[in-house]
């Protein structure tokens, strides 16, 4: 079954532009974590005191890394399938995703029904 996009391609192009500006920005952010990560295991342990407080700054160094590696991955699945034509419909019930939903979400691959139902599924 060929899917193809319910969106006019110009609409297409916005969103493309906007994912790769997203792209761009996450690659530049995780390109710099990476070096604070090696930075951090090239100096080595400094003193105690120095560390407690270096601990903190290195989780949060790692944990926006691993947020931003997850969101970049999002964002390439999505321009992927903005060139495969599956963009804005839903991955679950392939019905068409909102607009706005996209608009707010546009790495989204599913629309509100099945988000939330999933989301459901998740919390019982």
């Amino acid at each position: 079954m060929s899917m193809t996009s319910h969106f006019a391609e110009n609409l297409l192009l916005l969103f493309k532009n906007g994912l790769w500006e997203q792209q761009r920005e996450l690659a530049r952010a995780i390109g710099k974590a990476q070096k604070e990560i090696r930075a951090l295991a090239d100096s080595g342990s400094g003193d105690v005191v120095d560390d407690s407080c270096g601990n903190a700054s290195k989780e949060a160094i790692f944990t926006s890394y691993s947020q931003n590696r997850t969101q970049l991955r999002k964002i390439e699945l999505a321009l992927k399938r903005i060139s495969t034509g599956e963009f804005g419909i839903c991955a679950v019930c392939e019905g068409p995703i909102g607009l706005k939903r996209l608009q707010a979400i546009p790495w989204a691959n599913n629309c509100i029904e099945c988000q939330e139902q999933s989301e459901q599924g998740r919390v019982q």
